[in-house]
């Protein structure tokens, strides 16, 4: 009997691992990059359930990372909007206008960075 009982328990702690190495799928994110030479990188996460918040909001402006927060952002059908202010929100760092590309399967558009208007890219990520 202790040895079905050993058995049980081994496998229950098994499945039990098993299960928590399975991802839930419950979070997503999009990476935005701009076409120049020196490009802007926004990496952002977010969660796939109905008023879900952003988690990551990440600038990098040619390799330096810019700490940001969001201000405001919008995911809705074809249209993708973001506003990111700098950590102390003392400053508007981006602004991210863009559009689902059906055959491209991404979201381009605009980003307007220190006073500069770039194309920009946002691929799932």
């Amino acid at each position: 009997m202790s040895i079905l009982v050993s058995i049980f328990f081994r496998s229950l702690a098994f499945f039990g691992l098993f299960t928590l190495s399975i991802p839930a799928y419950a979070t997503g994110g999009l990476s935005c990059k701009t076409a120049d030479q020196r490009p802007i990188v926004v990496s952002l996460g977010f969660g796939h359930v109905p008023s879900a918040g952003l988690f990551l909001a990440r600038l990098v402006d040619d390799k330096q990372e810019i700490e940001v927060t969001v201000s405001q952002w919008w995911m809705r059908g074809p249209e993708l909007r973001l506003a990111l202010v700098s950590a102390d929100a003392t400053r508007k760092e981006l602004i991210l206008i863009a559009h689902w590309n059906d055959a491209a399967h991404s979201y381009d558009g605009s980003v307007w960075r220190s006073g500069r208007k770039r194309w920009v890219r946002c691929r799932e990520a």
